[in-house]
């Protein structure tokens, strides 16, 4: 088990539907020159760093350029990052825009405390939209004694923090996976072609394509072996060596309450529409 996760940076954007009733807020853990890798990746889709981003608002199907951008983004996120995403309900009960950047904190500090990442190595960058000034960012940072050690800015433009167009993509698409199961009505998209796994013309739902392009880099319940030290905090499972099988937990792992938090609020659709998306998760082949 990784007790003491070696990421130095967080990023964060989140995506509201105001319709659906919900907001969802992702957390992008890497290390090392990750804007770098995105901006690579925003020029081999024909876009300029700096001056292009991302968007998940734009139309996808009409726009191959941001429909690769997207792909690139999410198999960044699936193999060079570490991810968790935070859902609540955006309504008038507290969920509202002012409110954001209050949510996205404690969210924080729950998901740093349940995946044993430490605090004091993280620089923590939100999208600017999420808290209503800098000056009340820094109040309620104030507020979270355990997030403290972390250094946040507040107020990032995703044009220059290029890694927020990481977490915009994947708070995006984990909000599509989500409505997809609650409305039950799903965008079927062609998964086929060379290099896929998959014949031409082979149709499947929009969240599960979007689902498996990231699915590797969610955070889940650690696994700790035989007379090995652990985080109790971070709750891990103990494995059995005469009974237990390290692939099962391995393959199936648990995200609920690790890579995926939901707020306490959530009405029982929301709480069960996140359940059924991302109780578990299968990590192993897919073709």
């Amino acid at each position: 088990m990784h007790s003491n996760r070696s990421f130095t940076q967080c990023y964060i954007d989140e995506s509201i539907h105001n319709k659906a009733g919900f907001v969802v807020t992702a957390f992008v853990f890497a290390s090392g020159r990750f804007d770098r890798v995105v901006a690579k990746i925003l020029s081999n889709s024909g876009l300029t760093p700096k001056q292009d981003e991302f968007k998940s608002s734009i139309r996808m199907d009409s726009n191959p350029k941001m429909r690769a951008v997207r792909d690139g983004l999410l198999t960044l996120a699936g193999s060079g990052s570490r991810v968790a995403v935070y859902i609540g309900p955006f309504d008038s009960f507290g969920f509202e825009r002012d409110n954001l950047g209050k949510h996205s904190l404690q969210a924080l500090q729950s998901i740093l405390l349940r995946n044993s990442i430490k605090p004091s190595r993280l620089s923590v960058y939100f999208d600017r939209d999420i808290f209503p000034s800098e000056r009340e960012a820094i109040r309620l940072h104030n507020m979270f004694h355990y997030l403290r050690p972390c250094r946040i800015y507040p107020c990032e433009d995703s044009h220059d923090r290029l890694g927020i167009q990481v977490a915009d993509a994947v708070a995006h698409s984990v909000a599509q996976i989500l409505k997809e199961q609650i409305t039950g009505k799903e965008k079927m998209v062609d998964i086929g072609g060379p290099g896929t796994g998959y014949p031409k013309k082979t149709m499947a739902p929009l969240g599960w394509e979007l689902l498996m392009t990231f699915r590797s880099g969610l955070l889940t319940r650690p696994i700790a072996y035989e007379s090995e030290q652990y985080d109790a905090a971070a709750d891990p499972v103990i494995l059995d060596p005469v009974n237990d099988d390290p692939a099962n937990y391995l393959q199936n792992p648990v995200l609920l309450g690790w890579g995926v938090q939901v707020a306490p609020e959530a009405d029982e659709p929301l709480r069960q529409g996140v359940e059924k998306s991302f109780g578990k998760i299968w990590l192993g082949c897919i073709h």
